[in-house]
């Protein structure tokens, strides 16, 4: 089983004084119990223990069963929410998760007709469904792994009437991605080759693969979006999106560009860092980023501000791994407005300046995990644009660095094939601007041609590390079948360009001849999910009133609280369901020193415990204090954090 663990210790702003180590490990301390030499690991039951100068938490009553259950029909499957995923909803105290359990109403009622999922949040979707009703019951499960009492509903399979009307007011674009091999011809994939990429999937929409983490994926409708005349409520128009990605820990951006640009300000900013007016954005740019934080909207400086709609705002329900929600983004002559699943989540007062944009969709995983997401349908409103017949064709610059005007470039260049059945063609690339680059004197080198570059946008951003698409036509000589084979060197430059300088992509689009057969699309195959992942471990070690030490010196006397969370919000991305756990131990100096069961009911979820030491019982000097948590099965490498102070 891959195990990720992740240690947070805060040990203050100057933890790093005292000597602090904090270590990431998935193996034991050789003089574990649970190894026997070279020989076959031996299972690990973890059972209540402690130290004489350790208290344990003890488990309370059991909790209570969420208040109300909501399963909500799509085709083949059940969208289920219950707790804060419902409008006004709220988590049972002491929530550490949920098991939730479903089949058929004339099932029989054994466990062996039950299917079983275990979540961390409350918000699930049932996929491969039949068309009849299905019963579904949730538990509340708290941190030592009891259970509450079920709440169930019941729902059956199908389209609803309300998913059936939206996609007929999408009157510019609408697609749920039927012709999955041909998504290119309506749509641009931006991303780093290797991480980014849309595999064969037959699930919900367009599956997106991304593998290094939380790389951003965009996507660019090729046909523009033009508003229209006001409507009597004052909308202009409207994009809407189906899509996963919201879910714990992960990102949806919805952007608006009065231009065909392929990304949008500095990639590694995160929604909740997306500044009211930013400019890293290109002019004219509204940008929406949807998260675990809620709704961040974020527009170029010289977008129009008007005072925000005096309208009732909601609080955005929590969202899950997996689950495809409905998110609609309303540009309106007196503000924009955001909308989930039709409840109103966000306002602000920006109107556009432009009639036609691009339309840029976003979409990010959680932080250091693969993960993949889907865009079940996305479209927006306004007249349908007639999508020109060009190619696109990925190429690799020879370098990934953007050259000044007078570097010596590698003699590295492309082939010339995609050319030579090309009437016309033209090189787009995206690239991350560093300060002091001239954003419009870009030049694009074909050998020993050298073609301005010029922005798709007017008003690119010289904000350091935003993303910069330029492009430039081909020149005429390079078409055709006559001409070299190859086209070396073939670099981009720019005045003022530093090593900081880098491209992220480059392609080129291409106005086929008559009689040109285009290749046959070939997706690859998903990635196999994993095993089911187990909670990360979280260790802080605190004062007696349980705030966070500000040093890893310990006085000899008196007590340290140990708080150990088993954080599982993102556990989920891999296989939809939780890595159940048997519990945990703490290890001090190589020895066992306490173990905290939490599969009261069944397998634990995760959760928070405080356990008291005594320092008083502890030698002076230099101490190593780990945290085990085990599976169920107790026979693979636990998820560990190790913590190292002194006492002194």
């Amino acid at each position: 089983m891959p195990t990720r663990t992740r240690v947070l210790v805060w040990l203050g702003a100057i933890a790093l004084i005292a000597g602090a180590v904090v270590t990431l490990r998935t193996t034991e301390d050789p003089r574990s119990s649970d190894t026997d030499g070279d020989g076959p690991r031996k299972p690990i039951t973890v059972d209540r223990f402690a130290a004489d100068n350790v208290v344990l938490p003890a488990p309370g009553r059991e909790p209570k069963p969420p208040a109300r259950v909501v399963a909500r029909p799509e085709p083949d499957a059940l969208r289920v929410s219950w707790a804060d995923a419902l409008p006004g909803g709220q988590a049972p105290p002491g929530a550490a998760g949920y098991e939730v359990r479903w089949k058929p109403s004339n099932g029989n009622g054994t466990d062996r007709d039950f299917g079983t999922r275990l979540v961390a949040t409350p918000d699930v979707r049932l996929a491969g469904l039949s068309d009849r009703e299905h019963v579904v019951e949730v538990r509340t499960v708290d941190a030592f792994g009891q259970r509450s009492e079920p709440t169930r509903t019941a729902a059956t399979p199908g389209e609803t009437d309300e998913a059936a009307k939206l996609p007929k007011k999408l009157t510019g674009l609408y697609d749920d991605f039927g012709d999955l091999a041909n998504y290119g011809d309506r749509w641009h994939l931006s991303g780093y080759r290797g991480c980014v990429d849309v595999v064969n999937e037959r699930d919900q929409g367009l599956p997106i693969e991304l593998s290094c983490g939380a790389d951003l994926a965009m996507l660019r409708a090729k046909q523009p979006m033009t508003l229209t005349a006001p409507t009597a409520s004052g909308e202009l128009g409207r994009v809407a999106v189906w899509s996963d990605t919201a879910g714990t820990g992960g990102e949806l951006t919805i952007t608006l560009a009065p231009g065909p640009v392929d990304r949008v300000g500095a990639d590694t900013q995160r929604a909740n860092r997306f500044l009211p007016r930013d400019g890293a954005l290109p002019g004219g740019t509204i940008r929406v980023g949807v998260d675990d934080g809620g709704v961040h909207v974020s527009a170029a400086p010289d977008v129009p501000g008007v005072p925000p709609p005096d309208l009732e705002v909601f609080p955005a329900p929590v969202r899950g791994p997996n689950v495809t929600h409905l998110f609609e983004v309303v540009l309106t002559t007196a503000g924009l407005r955001v909308y989930q699943d039709g409840l109103l989540v966000a306002v602000a007062g920006v109107v556009p300046a432009w009639r036609s944009a691009s339309v840029l969709l976003g979409f990010r995983g959680p932080e250091r995990r693969r993960s993949r997401v889907h865009l079940a349908a996305a479209g927006f409103t306004g007249p349908a644009t007639a999508v020109p017949a060009l190619v696109e064709v990925p190429v690799n610059a020879g370098t990934q660095r953007v050259l000044d005007l007078t570097e010596q470039a590698p003699q590295l260049g492309i082939a010339r094939t995609p050319l030579q059945q090309a009437t016309a063609a033209r090189l787009v690339a995206t690239l991350l601007v560093a300060k002091g680059m001239d954003p419009n004197g870009v030049v694009m080198q074909f050998g020993d041609l050298r073609v301005p570059a010029r922005p798709v946008v007017v008003g690119p951003s010289t904000v350091d590390g935003a993303a910069l698409t330029v492009a430039a036509d081909v020149p005429a000589a390079l078409l055709g079948a006559a001409g070299p084979d190859s086209i070396t060197p073939f670099v981009l430059r720019a005045p003022g360009a530093t090593q900081q300088v880098r491209l992220v992509e480059t392609y080129l689009q291409l106005a086929p001849a008559a009689g040109w057969t285009p290749p046959v699309t070939s997706l690859e195959s998903p990635r196999p999910s994993g095993a089911d992942v187990p909670p990360s471990v979280d260790a802080v070690l605190c004062n007696s009133a349980g705030e966070p030490l500000t040093s890893a010196v310990i006085p000899a006397r008196g007590q340290i609280v140990l708080k150990v969370t088993l954080d599982a919000s993102t556990s989920q991305w891999e296989t939809g369901t939780i890595g159940g756990v048997q519990g945990f131990q703490v290890w001090l100096d190589g020895e066992l020193t306490a173990g905290v069961p939490t599969r009261a009911d069944g397998p634990g979820l995760g959760g928070q415990h405080a356990l008291s030491i005594a320092v008083g019982g502890l030698a002076r000097g230099a101490h190593v204090l780990e945290v085990r948590e085990y599976t169920m099965a107790g026979d693979e490498r636990p998820v560990s954090a190790v913590l190292n102070f002194t006492v002194r």
